[in-house]
């Protein structure tokens, strides 16, 4: 009701807040606080959650399952909900082969380092263990590296990589997905500050790569696993710097140049090497498959 001396106001209809929203929506600050909402917090909430609820040490690979499965709900329903297009980087439809093309990179890739390394006296075969041995580090390991490998990638290239590349261009999305990808592993046993940037370059090029590749999770998550797996579970080298059950038992010597010391071949110039011819491989696919000619799941 309008009294008399009253200025009249002017209606605001919902659809006339669209084009404001929208805006909004499609800006830096919207993509990132979106992302905020819809994955980080409910992940931190997870990690914290479990380590409250699930103390106990063994129950560990539940807890890893459980933030993982949490971690790609909240992205899905990111993608659905708030960039409102379906979900394709998380598609099922020619994950198989993606999956089989990331395992075998992965896997004949640090295979090769270790075969390098041996030629250089730098790392030594000791003891081979049994089949019996072999299926309980199947058991032990696949679930522990799998969910590893999943968070990171989600967390490090459907997210962060995408997202920079859609605020300031692929390159520089690149390198600092990258960089923070091998400073987020700091904290780990013989990690220093030059470790952490050579495994930016050495990993994170690789990972961003394989992703830009593909556009998809499948590859680069399967080439992390891959190369993880066969690193710790076979090699029974330190996994940037964590160590678990293996089925061959050998040790590295030498220089921590060239070993990459209490880190792990990680740290090995052999590894950089390696891994950034292959990046440098894999990068030129992708431009010439069109994968940097805009984002395909954007």
């Amino acid at each position: 009701m309008n009294l008399p001396g009253m200025k009249q106001g002017v209606a605001v209809s919902p659809t006339s807040l669209a084009p404001w929203t929208q805006r909004f929506g499609t800006s830096t600050a919207g993509i990132w606080l979106a992302a905020l909402l819809f994955i980080a917090l409910p992940f931190i909430a997870a990690n914290i959650g479990t380590k409250l609820f699930m103390p106990d040490p063994d129950l560990r690979e539940w807890r890893n399952l459980i933030k993982a499965l949490v971690l790609v709900a909240g992205y899905w329903a990111y993608v659905r909900y708030w960039e409102r297009r379906p979900v394709r980087e998380l598609s099922a439809s020619g994950a198989g082969a993606e999956l089989l093309a990331g395992l075998l990179l992965g896997g004949l890739l640090f295979t090769c380092v270790v075969v390098i390394l041996s030629v250089l006296g730098a790392y030594s075969l000791e003891t081979v263990g049994t089949l019996g041995d072999l299926g309980a580090v199947l058991v032990s390991m696949v679930p522990k590296i799998a969910a590893g490998a999943l968070i990171e990638e989600v967390l490090f290239r459907l997210v962060l990589l995408r997202l920079l590349e859609r605020s300031f261009g692929i390159a520089w999305a690149l390198a600092v997905s990258s960089l923070l990808f091998g400073l987020a592993h700091l904290g780990n046993a013989g990690a220093t500050p030059l470790i952490g940037v050579l495994l930016g370059l050495e990993l994170g090029l690789l990972f961003g790569a394989a992703y830009l590749l593909t556009r998809r999770l499948w590859m680069c998550t399967a080439l992390h696993f891959g190369w993880n797996f066969v690193q710790g579970a076979v090699f029974s080298i330190a996994v940037s710097g964590q160590s678990g059950d293996s089925w061959l038992h050998g040790s590295l010597t030498g220089p921590t140049w060239l070993s990459g010391g209490a880190f792990g071949a990680e740290g090995s110039v052999v590894a950089v090497v390696l891994c950034l011819a292959m990046t440098g491989a894999l990068l030129m696919l992708a431009h010439r498959r069109g994968r940097f000619n805009g984002m395909a799941t954007s």
